[in-house]
C-alpha cells in the first residue's frame, strides 16, 4: 500500500483549462493541429480499461461503428473547460450539462447527434494521441430493444487495439443465454450498470450470473457510486454499500469497481482494501479523490480509465502524472502494469 510520499505540490502546474487544448500547457504534453497530445513518450504505454463505442441506440437505428471521422465530437467537447481539481463531470457548465443529458436522451432514442462519431477508429485515434496501447471497450444493455452489445463486441473483435467486454441486463429472463452468446462473440468481461439498469448489485438474481463469471473467468466491470447528476431514484441502486456483499461471498470473480466510487471513493477504497478481487478504476475522480485512492488503497489493484467517449484520455491521464510526480513505479502500475495483469489473466480462454 502506498502511503508517506512525497508530492510535487499543485501550485508548480495549473489545474483550470479553458479548453482541452489548453492542457498542452502541462509538461507532458504539447499541442499539435490544434489537439493536445502527449510529447514526453517516457510516460506509458497505457492501458486504458473504461471507453464505450456509440452508446446504445433503440436496435431500429444502425450506426456504424468502424467510421472514422474527423472530430471524435465527445460529450466534454474541445471547446469545454477542462479541470483536474474537480470530478470530471463537474467540468460540465449548466448549459453544457443539459446540453448533455438531452443528447443521452434523444441520441438513444433516434440514433443521431454525437454517438455517431463515437466509433472505433475515432478511439483509436485518440488513444494514439496518448499512447494509449490497448482500451477496454465496454458494451452496455438496457431494458429498451438495442444491439449495443452485439455491435460492441464484433466490431472490438476485428481490432487489435482493444478487448471486448459484453453486457447483459441482469433482470432479462435470457441474461444467461445472452452471456452465452457474447462469449462466443469474444466478451473478456461483463459491464453492469446499476443505476442505469435499476438493479442492485446485491440481487439475487445479479449473484448467479456473477458466479457464471467466476466460472468464466471473467471480470465483473460495474459503474459504482453515485455520480451526482443522475436521477436521485437511479442513485438508490449504486449506494456502495450494496456492492461489497457480491465481492466479499464470490472471491472466484474479479469485480472492478469503475469510477472508483465516484462519490463515494472512501467507501470504495475500504471494500477493496479488504478484498483481494476488487479493483478500482479512477476515471471521473478529480485530482483529490486520485490522491487519496493512491495513499491508501492497495495501488496493485488501481487502473486508469478515461471513460472515452464522455472524455478524453487527457483528463484523467493528467491528474494521474501530477498525482505520481517523482514516483514512476507507482505510475507504471497504474497505467500500465495492473491492467496488464488483469488482462493477462482474465483473456485466456475465450471461446471461438
Amino acid at each position: 500500500m502506498a502511503t508517506g510520499r512525497t508530492m510535487t505540490p499543485d501550485e508548480d502546474f495549473p489545474l483550470r483549462f479553458a479548453t482541452r487544448v489548453a492542457l498542452a500547457a502541462l509538461p507532458w504534453f504539447e499541442e499539435d493541429h490544434g489537439e493536445v497530445v502527449l510529447s514526453d513518450r517516457s510516460v506509458g504505454p497505457v492501458i486504458d480499461t473504461h471507453t464505450h463505442y456509440a452508446l446504445p441506440t433503440l436496435s431500429i437505428h444502425s450506426i456504424d461503428m468502424e467510421r472514422e471521422t474527423p472530430d471524435s465530437n465527445l460529450l466534454l467537447g474541445r471547446c469545454c473547460a477542462h479541470h483536474l481539481d474537480v470530478r470530471a463531470n463537474q467540468c460540465f457548465s449548466p448549459g453544457e450539462l443539459s446540453a448533455l443529458k438531452r443528447e443521452l436522451l434523444l441520441g438513444g432514442l433516434t440514433g443521431r447527434g454525437k454517438r455517431r462519431d463515437h466509433t472505433a477508429p475515432n478511439l483509436a485515434r485518440d488513444m494514439r494521441q496518448m499512447n494509449v496501447v490497448r482500451s477496454v471497450v465496454l458494451a452496455l444493455d438496457l431494458a429498451i430493444p438495442s444491439r449495443h452489445p452485439t455491435d460492441t463486441l464484433r466490431t472490438a473483435r476485428s481490432r487489435s487495439e482493444v478487448v471486448g467486454y459484453g453486457s447483459v441486463h441482469p433482470r432479462s429472463r435470457h441474461a444467461k443465454a445472452k452471456l452465452e452468446e457474447q462469449l462466443h462473440l469474444g466478451a473478456r468481461g461483463l459491464k453492469l450498470h446499476p443505476p442505469n439498469q435499476h438493479f442492485r448489485p446485491d440481487a439475487p438474481y445479479a449473484m448467479e450470473l456473477y458466479r457464471i463469471c467466476g466460472r468464466e473467468n471473467l471480470p465483473v466491470f460495474w459503474h459504482a457510486g453515485p455520480a451526482g447528476i443522475e436521477p436521485k431514484f437511479n442513485q438508490s441502486f449504486a449506494q456502495m454499500r450494496f456492492y461489497e456483499r457480491p465481492i466479499r461471498e464470490i472471491p472466484e470473480t474479479d469485480f472492478v469497481l469503475g469510477h472508483a466510487g465516484s462519490l463515494q471513493h472512501r467507501e470504495a477504497i475500504d471494500i477493496q482494501r479488504k478484498n483481494k478481487n476488487a479493483w478500482l478504476e479512477i476515471s471521473g475522480l478529480s485530482l483529490g479523490q486520485l490522491r487519496e485512492v493512491i495513499a491508501e488503497a492497495d495501488i496493485d489493484r488501481v487502473l486508469f480509465g478515461s471513460d472515452w467517449p464522455f472524455y478524453h484520455p487527457v483528463l484523467p491521464l493528467a491528474k494521474v502524472l501530477v498525482a505520481t510526480q517523482s514516483q514512476p513505479e507507482l505510475r507504471k502500475k497504474i497505467l500500465h502494469d495492473n491492467a496488464a495483469r488483469l488482462l493477462d489473466r482474465t483473456q485466456s480462454g475465450a471461446r471461438s
